[in-house]
């Protein structure tokens, strides 16, 4: 698809299919040093999985440098839910052609025309749904208001400021080795960040989801891992008060990067609200998290003595 702009979208689509799938994450801990295991498997032949008659559509953005295929085990769940599931490539990024990024309205305005252009085929089912994570949580945050037949948004680990994320981003050691925070000064980031803004033509001080948010009218659900290191738990939770529909849940023992792959953990209480979702105006329903599974609870724990220890 492409856009008034020109930006050519790539997306993937799904329909809704009978599918019976199974994943496991797992977190091993040795000194300082954290990793983790992803298992995910389908426990009959997914090639004779029967369609079924779609309950709605979902719209799901992946995070930063990545593509819509990192958010295909989030599909295949919503999927075999019963959901029309679409995965774009945001611009510049998978098989998008590369365009100018926002870091967030552009994108945006994106996907509310690749909506838009769907919607006229027929081809998304209402109501509709958007999920993102990370960068695409904030996409999904800035789509939301343009929407129509939106029933409900959940953003996973959004960021409330584009300029603050930038800045804990070389400390965060999502992005590369941990000296670069001690390599990388204070003032070559803000310079950065203005060189980037005047390139980009856009001012990264000044994006600012919570304005998006406040004009949305569906129930928003936002959540962060306790342990994300990227983005601030204080402003995910003001940005939540922007807007009465919204609700902010931090998620114990999770970080920026496992919270995205808790889907066999998270997927059961997400469905559970988007069912309780009000057609229109009504009130938002709580959401409620399972029982944490005994891998983050020990997880957590490890982490609590380590940090118990003296210096």
């Amino acid at each position: 698809m492409r856009t008034r702009e020109g930006v050519r979208i790539a997306y993937w689509i799904a329909p809704p299919r009978a599918y019976h799938v199974k994943d496991e994450y797992q977190v091993q801990r040795k000194g300082k040093h954290t990793s983790f295991s992803f298992n995910f498997s389908f426990e009959d032949d997914p090639t004779k999985a029967p369609l079924l008659t779609p309950k709605g559509s979902v719209v799901l953005l992946h995070p930063w440098s990545m593509s819509g295929a990192a958010m295909s085990i989030w599909g295949i769940h919503f999927v075999a839910a019963g959901y029309q599931v679409v995965m774009p490539d945001l611009r510049s990024q998978g098989g998008s052609s590369d365009a100018p990024v926002g870091y967030g309205p552009r994108e945006a305005g994106d996907i509310v025309e690749l909506v838009r252009d769907l919607q006229a085929k027929h081809r998304l089912p209402g109501p509709l749904y958007v999920l993102g994570a990370s960068y695409g949580a904030t996409v999904a945050l800035f789509a939301a208001p343009q929407l129509e037949n939106l029933r409900g948004v959940v953003a996973l680990e959004p960021y409330a400021d584009a300029a603050a994320v930038i800045r804990r981003a070389p400390a965060s050691k999502l992005f590369g080795y941990d000296w670069l925070a001690r390599w990388i000064t204070p003032k070559e980031v803000d310079a950065a960040i203005a060189r980037a803004s005047r390139k980009l033509d856009v001012d990264l001080e000044q994006i600012d989801p919570g304005d998006a948010l406040a004009q949305t009218r569906v129930c928003t659900l936002l959540l962060r891992g306790s342990h994300d290191v990227l983005t601030s738990g204080k402003a995910v939770a003001a940005l939540s008060r922007r807007s009465p529909r919204a609700s902010y849940v931090e998620v114990p023992g999770e970080g920026h990067l496992s919270l995205p792959m808790r889907t066999a953990w998270l997927v059961p209480p997400l469905l559970a609200w988007m069912q309780a979702l009000p057609d229109t105006g009504g009130p938002c329903p709580t959401f409620s998290l399972p029982p944490v599974p005994p891998a983050v609870a020990q997880e957590t724990s490890a982490r609590a003595a380590a940090e118990a220890q003296p210096r």
